[in-house]
């Protein structure tokens, strides 16, 4: 039997931090303490991760994924042998269904946590413009993560949102100033 290989999966639509948050996990040394990790990149954000800020940077293995169709088993299976990975980080296409995803996770994969991060600014108009995408990630997550928030943004109708959808999530907003308040 295969061993499980832990899944952590970052949700959110272009430009709403993932790659950013990411980042900072690959970055923490309690995160990063030696095990071989596959990251898996499923769009092209305008930021990049940079591995040689990363703890055990040559222990980390990203490959890429362009297109929805090239999401399957083999190729994912292929890719955590090659890096031989004890555990999986993917930053997941925020205008794809995850369960495209569940249908393309090798078996021994298990999904670990579920992360969202969203644009504080701009999240009110993701949901208005496309509710089903919107639905599909917050109904999976366990923690949505707002940044770039601020006072002048209705927290409440944040709240509102996600409690509508996922009433275990966990909420937090963070501000421009990096400070970090969890929802009520």
């Amino acid at each position: 039997m295969e061993k499980t290989i832990p899944v952590y999966l970052f949700l959110g639509f272009l430009d709403s931090g993932k790659t950013h948050f990411m980042q900072e996990n690959l970055c923490d040394r309690e995160f990063m303490s030696g095990e071989k990790t596959l990251v898996v990149l499923c769009e092209e954000g305008e930021e990049e991760l940079d591995p040689s800020q990363y703890k055990g940077g040559k222990n980390v293995t990203i490959v890429t994924v362009s297109e929805k169709e090239q999401l399957t088993e083999p190729f994912l299976s292929e890719a955590a042998k090659k890096a031989k990975a004890e555990r999986v980080m993917i930053e997941y296409n925020g205008m794809w269904l995850l369960n495209d995803l569940g249908q393309a996770l090798p078996k021994n994969w298990q999904i670990f946590q579920i992360m969202m991060t969203a644009d504080a600014a701009t999240f009110d108009m993701y949901n208005s413009n496309m509710r089903q995408l919107v639905y599909d990630k917050i109904s999976a997550t366990e923690v949505v993560f707002f940044n770039r928030y601020d006072d002048s943004i209705d927290k409440m109708k944040l709240h509102t949102i996600v409690r509508a959808i996922n009433r275990r999530a966990n909420i937090l907003y963070e501000y421009k100033d990096g400070s970090v308040e969890p929802d009520n």
